[in-house]
């Protein structure tokens, strides 16, 4: 116990890290803020609250058209600029927002083009920050890193949300947004402070030839299909954030005609699941170091998979508040296996296998939210959780399968007693 908490601390003494988890909390922070401040302020300009459909549809089609032409880019030039020029570009499309607003020419298609370019800045971001993190970690303290990093997550989405919302009401939107602004801003200040010069990758050198980016494109996907255990680990990324997307399309309005319980209870649950995913990740490391990394994987989808199915038959907001917490818990599986992800994949090709999935996880959220749009007003809230219940259960069966009983021995690198 007392090893695995020194581990935990001791991502923070290597300064390169501290310094990226610094930033990243507190972009997490204004990121939270920002989706109540653009959520309210395109009803506003709108009046119609199906337009924060066409927002995060906005949000997911840069992934889908986007995501192998970023994979290579990210296996090619210096991730740390990479990351640093994208919290850059964020910095500079939201100060345009409060900007048009000052000069009053704000219209609903600049916020969805802005949705757009964000999630466009957040698709090249993601892969750069997550092949920097391996740079500068050892990999025995990888999976507290990742897990850390999730912890940051979920409460600067708390946080935010709660003080953006105040905010709001004392202001503006707009004060929000700028806020959210300087908080990428930050971010990279604290990214060019992280290591000093230039990391080409290894991969990325071909003079000054033209690159061939359908040949790069092909050697990605000719690395998964070399290593086909990576593709069991992204599949169960696959699924997880299937559910992930499901719920958060449901939640609202099961919370508001199911449980009936208002926006206030609407929030107390979704409180719920970040206040478990922040114990999910605490507890993580140790339960992997106890029962191992085969077990905690299996165990930690059937988990997902039979809460979801018992969140459809809440009748109160006690039990709803409850099941929920549960599943911020167990959804915090899915960065064991991100961490697996990252192991076995060679670093130099990251870029492109991270960005290949992606690309199926963008159309699979681009299909959802319009699918789930339609599913709520055919079946019941009840059908439609215990549905996503099954087939992750079916998922975990599929895991268990593949990873426990078909490979006995311990995983390696994932660290048991780090």
């Amino acid at each position: 116990m007392e090893e695995r908490v020194h581990n935990r601390w001791e991502i923070f003494k290597t300064k390169p890290y501290l310094l990226y988890f610094i930033g990243h909390t507190v972009a997490m922070l204004g990121t939270g803020m920002r989706f109540i401040a653009i959520t309210w302020l395109i009803m506003d300009l709108t009046g119609r609250s199906s337009t924060v459909g066409i927002l995060l549809v906005a949000s997911a089609i840069p992934g889908i058209i986007f995501s192998p032409i970023i994979g290579i880019f990210v296996d090619r030039f210096d991730r740390k600029w990479l990351a640093v020029l994208m919290d850059i570009f964020r910095f500079l499309v939201l100060l345009l927002i409060p900007l048009f607003w000052w000069l009053e020419i704000l219209e609903p298609w600049h916020l969805y083009l802005a949705a757009f370019l964000i999630a466009l800045g957040e698709e090249v971001y993601t892969p750069s920050a997550m092949i920097l993190i391996r740079e500068v970690i050892p990999e025995r303290l990888l999976l507290y890193a990742n897990s850390t990093n999730t912890i940051a997550m979920q409460v600067g989405a708390l946080i935010g949300a709660s003080i953006g919302g105040i905010i709001i009401s004392l202001s503006s939107p707009f004060v929000v947004i700028f806020i959210n602004a300087c908080c990428f801003l930050f971010s990279a200040i604290c990214l060019v402070n992280i290591r000093k010069g230039r990391v080409k990758p290894e991969y990325g050198g071909r003079g000054n030839k033209a690159i061939d980016f359908f040949k790069e494109l092909k050697d990605g996907i000719d690395y998964i299909a070399k290593y086909p255990k990576i593709v069991v680990f992204y599949s169960m990324m696959f699924f997880i954030r299937m559910a992930l997307y499901t719920i958060n399309v449901l939640l609202a309005p099961f919370s508001k005609n199911e449980l009936q319980v208002g926006a206030a209870g609407f929030g107390y649950i979704d409180a719920c699941f970040a206040v478990g995913a922040v114990i999910g990740n605490l507890l993580l490391p140790k339960v992997n170091a106890i029962k191992g990394p085969n077990w905690t994987m299996t165990v930690g989808m059937f988990g997902i998979g039979i809460s979801i199915f018992l969140f459809g038959f809440s009748n109160n907001l006690i039990v709803a508040m409850g099941i929920y917490f549960m599943l911020g818990i167990m959804f915090q599986v899915g960065v064991l296996y991100l961490t697996k992800a990252q192991e076995q994949t060679d670093i130099n090709f990251q870029g492109r296998v991270h960005s290949t999935f992606n690309t199926f996880f963008a159309i699979l959220s681009f299909a959802i939210y319009l699918g789930m749009a339609f599913l709520s007003e055919v079946y019941s809230f009840s059908i439609l959780y215990g549905i996503q219940g099954v087939i992750i259960i079916m998922a975990g069966i599929f895991a268990y399968f593949s990873i426990l009983k078909k490979n006995k021995e311990e995983i390696k690198y994932v660290s048991r007693s780090s």
